[in-house]
C-alpha cells in the first residue's frame, strides 16, 4: 500500500445490489485507488460486517474492486449499536446514571465496551480472514460513561467504591481507561488474524480529552492517525476557521512519527448529508489537506448520483488531479522554518471552549482559568494563515523536531513538563526564537501551579501573582519596535495580562498604560507598566508578551496586533517563501517533494461569506522563493508563471487554488 492515498467512501447504502457491485467501476473512473468499503455492509449509516449476512455480496465485490485495481479497507462501527443490532441494548448497550440507553445522533445506542458486544465484533473482524484487504477503519470508539451492571463492578473493584461515589475525575478515568484497553486488545487481534493488516480509528487531536503522555497511548494503536479534519461545519459557516483542515493535517503530522495521515473530508455540508458543499469550498478543503501532506479520504452520506452535479464534477477534478501527480504527493516534508506549538498537556488541563463533531463530544477541564486554550491556538494558526505564511504544528509528542524550525509559537503554554520546557530551552539555546504570552509555563503537565514559571528565569521575568484586567478599552505599546498607525502609537491590550516583573529594564520591549476603570474614564495614561520582554538566551531569543495576545487576535484580528506579530516572527524567521499583494483569506504550504521539486499551495478563502460560491478573484500576487528557482509552473491552472526577477515569479490571477512546482 502506498503512503498517500486516495480514499473513496460511501457512507450509506440506499442502492440496488447491481448499483451497488458498479461501484468499484466508479471509484476507479473517479481516479480513487482505494475504497474504505461501508456500502456493501451498511447498516443505515453504520456497519459491521457479519459473514452469514453479508459474505456472499463482499465475495462478489471484492471481485469488482480487484478488477477496477482497487484497495480496500474495510469499515467497522465501534461507537453505536446500529438499527439491526439495536435489539442488543440490554445486554449491549451503555446505560446513564438512571438506567436509561442514551442515544447517539438521537437514533443509536452506543455500545459498552466491557460487554459481550466485545466479542462479537472480535469474531466479525477475524471472519474477514479471508479476504485480500489493506486493512480496517475502526469508527470510534465511544467515549461514554457507561453504569451498566458489568461496568459497575469493574469500577468497583478497581476504585473500591461505587460509581455513584465516585468524583467525576475518576468516571473520566475510567472510561478513558477502558476505550484504550478495547483499542489495545483490538489491534492484538487485528495483528493475531493478519500482521499486515493496518488499522486505525477515527482520532480528535484537539479534543483536550487526553494528555501528551495519554495521547501516545492512545495513538499506539494506529498504523494511520486519522481525524475528521475535513468535517465541517457543525457551526455555522461564518464562525467556522477558515484553517481547520490545514491545521488538523499539521497536527496529524506532528504526533503521527513515521505514520501516514489522512483527513476524513465529509462531501456534505454537516450535518445535512444529501446537501453537498460548493464547488470552491471542495477544492479549498481538499487542497488545503493535500498540500500538507495528508492522503485524503472523501465520503458521501447520501446516493452517488448526487455527485452528478457541479460539487461532484470538482470532486472529481480534484481527485483526478491528485491521480495526476501521484509521485509528487507520496513523500513530502514541509520546508516552513515557523511552527506553532500545541500542548496536549495545557488542553487536557485548561479550560478551552470545544466544537461540536459526529463522535469526539467535549473534554479538557472545567477549572477556572481566565484564557481559553482552543482560541488561543486558533489565534496562533490564523495570525499564520493572515500573514500569508507557511507554518507547521509541534507537540509534547515530536519535540525532537524543534530544531527544523526557526520560530516557535507557543499560545499561552500553560501547563508544561520539565522534559518540554527543557526542549524548547535547547531550542532557543540552539538559535531558535520562541513567541509565547499569558501564562507561559505557569503550571506543570498536571496543572499544578509552580513556583516560578519554568521559563520566567531564562526569559528574565517572574510572575508576581496577580492578574491586570484591562477589559476591552486598554491599550499597550512595543516602543522602538512597533510604531501603530496612530498618534499615540498604542493598540488595544487583551482582556487580561498576568503580572510580571522584569529583572533588567533592557530587556522590557512591551508597556501597558495602568488600567482604566472604564472606557470614558479619563485619557489613558502613557504604558508604563511592564508587559513584554525579549531576552537573549543561548543563541537564541525568548519574547514573552504578559497579555493573552494570540487568543485576543482570534477574537478580534485586530489590524495592529497582525502587523507587530507579523514584524516579530519575520525578524527572525527565514522569510525563504514570501507571497507578495495577498488578502489575509490565502493561506499558503511549501513542501518539497521526494521528486526533486518544490510544490507551493495556495488557498484563497477570500470571500464575502461562507460558504463560498467563488474565490474572490485576486490579481498581480508575486511569489518570492530563493534563488535556486528558475522555473515555476501552475500545474492545477497549467500554465508557467513569468519570472519578473531573481527569484521572483508573477501570478497574475489566483482563483481558489493554486499549486506552483518549483524547479
Amino acid at each position: 500500500m502506498k503512503k498517500h492515498l486516495r480514499i473513496a467512501a460511501l457512507q450509506c447504502n440506499f442502492q440496488t445490489p447491481e448499483q451497488t457491485l458498479a461501484m468499484p467501476e466508479f471509484w476507479q473512473d473517479f481516479g480513487f485507488n482505494t475504497e474504505q468499503l461501508l456500502h456493501t455492509h451498511a447498516d443505515m449509516y453504520s456497519a459491521v460486517y457479519e459473514e452469514n449476512v453479508h459474505g456472499k455480496l463482499l465475495e462478489e465485490y471484492m471481485k469488482n474492486s480487484a478488477a477496477a485495481d482497487m484497495g480496500t479497507i474495510v469499515y467497522m462501527n465501534c461507537h453505536i449499536l446500529g438499527p439491526s443490532i439495536a435489539h442488543h441494548k440490554e445486554e449491549w448497550g451503555v446505560r446513564d446514571a438512571d438506567g436509561n440507553y442514551p442515544l447517539s445522533y438521537g437514533t443509536y445506542p452506543a455500545c459498552c465496551l466491557n460487554s459481550s458486544w466485545v466479542d462479537y465484533f472480535f469474531d466479525c473482524v477475524e471472519s474477514l480472514k479471508k479476504f485480500d484487504i489493506y486493512g480496517f477503519f475502526f469508527d470510534g470508539p465511544p467515549y461514554h460513561n457507561c453504569y451498566c451492571p458489568r461496568c459497575q463492578e469493574k469500577f468497583e473493584k478497581l476504585y473500591g467504591k461505587k460509581q455513584s461515589e465516585a468524583t467525576p475525575q475518576e468516571l473520566d478515568e475510567f472510561t478513558y481507561e477502558t476505550v484504550l484497553a478495547f483499542k489495545d486488545a483490538l489491534y492484538k487481534k487485528v495483528k493475531s488474524v493478519n500482521p499486515e493488516w493496518l488499522m486505525y480509528f477515527n482520532e480528535g487531536l484537539f479534543v483536550g480529552r487526553a494528555d501528551s503522555r495519554n495521547f501516545a497511548r492512545q495513538l499506539a494503536s494506529d498504523d494511520i492517525v486519522g481525524t475528521e479534519g475535513g468535517f465541517f461545519y457543525y457551526i455555522q459557516p461564518k464562525k467556522h476557521d477558515i484553517w481547520h483542515c490545514a491545521s488538523s493535517a499539521k497536527l496529524a503530522e506532528a504526533v503521527a512519527g513515521d505514520k501516514p495521515t489522512v483527513i476524513f473530508f465529509a462531501g456534505d455540508h454537516k450535518s445535512w448529508g444529501w446537501f453537498l458543499h460548493t464547488p470552491a469550498e471542495t477544492a479549498l478543503c481538499y487542497m488545503s489537506a493535500l498540500g500538507n501532506g495528508a492522503s485524503i479520504w472523501y465520503g458521501i452520506h447520501c446516493n452517488p448520483d448526487n455527485l452528478l452535479s457541479n460539487t461532484g464534477a470538482m470532486a472529481k477534478r480534484l481527485v483526478q488531479f491528485d491521480k495526476k501527480y501521484d509521485e509528487l504527493y507520496q513523500n513530502t516534508r514541509s520546508l516552513a522554518d515557523t511552527a506553532v506549538f500545541y500542548s496536549y498537556d495545557t488542553a487536557a488541563n485548561y479550560h478551552q471552549s470545544s466544537e461540536e463533531s459526529d463522535l469526539y463530544g467535549e473534554g479538557g477541564d472545567t477549572r477556572d482559568f481566565l484564557g481559553d486554550y482552543r482560541m488561543a491556538v486558533q489565534g496562533a494558526f490564523g495570525l499564520c494563515n493572515h500573514l500569508n505564511m507557511p507554518y507547521d504544528a509541534v507537540c509534547e509528542l515530536n519535540l525532537q523536531d524543534l530544531k527544523r524550525y526557526k520560530v516557535v509559537l507557543a499560545p499561552n503554554l500553560a501547563m508544561v513538563s520539565d522534559k518540554t520546557a527543557q526542549a524548547l530551552l535547547e531550542f532557543v539555546a540552539d538559535g531558535g526564537t520562541l513567541i509565547a504570552d499569558f501564562e507561559f509555563g505557569m503550571f506543570d503537565e498536571n496543572g499544578c501551579k509552580r513556583e516560578q514559571g519554568a521559563f520566567a528565569a531564562a526569559a528574565g521575568f517572574s510572575f508576581t501573582g496577580q492578574y491586570l484586567d484591562h477589559s476591552l478599552f486598554n491599550y499597550c505599546a512595543f516602543p522602538e519596535f512597533y510604531d501603530a498607525d496612530n498618534t499615540h502609537k498604542w493598540i488595544p491590550a487583551p482582556r487580561w495580562s498576568a503580572g510580571i516583573s522584569v529583572k533588567e529594564a533592557d530587556d522590557i520591549f512591551g508597556l501597558a498604560n495602568p488600567p482604566m476603570r472604564g472606557c470614558y474614564e479619563m485619557k489613558p495614561q502613557d504604558p508604563s507598566v511592564p508587559y513584554a520582554v525579549k531576552k537573549r538566551y543561548g543563541q537564541g531569543t525568548i519574547c514573552y508578551i504578559s497579555g493573552a495576545a494570540f487568543e485576543h487576535y482570534f477574537d478580534f484580528t485586530n489590524v495592529a496586533w497582525r502587523e507587530f506579530m507579523g514584524k516579530l516572527i519575520r525578524t527572525y524567521s527565514g522569510n525563504d517563501f514570501v507571497l507578495h499583494n495577498a488578502t489575509t483569506g490565502v493561506a499558503m504550504t511549501v513542501r518539497e517533494s521526494a521528486e526533486k521539486c518544490v510544490l507551493v499551495h495556495l488557498t484563497n478563502y477570500t470571500s464575502a461569506t461562507r460558504p463560498i460560491d467563488r474565490s474572490a478573484v485576486l490579481h498581480d500576487l508575486v511569489l518570492e522563493v530563493p534563488e535556486k528557482f528558475t522555473r515555476a509552473v501552475d500545474l492545477w491552472n497549467g500554465q508557467e508563471l513569468e519570472k519578473i526577477a531573481t527569484g521572483k515569479f508573477a501570478i497574475k490571477t489566483l482563483s481558489e487554488v493554486s499549486v506552483i512546482k518549483l524547479d
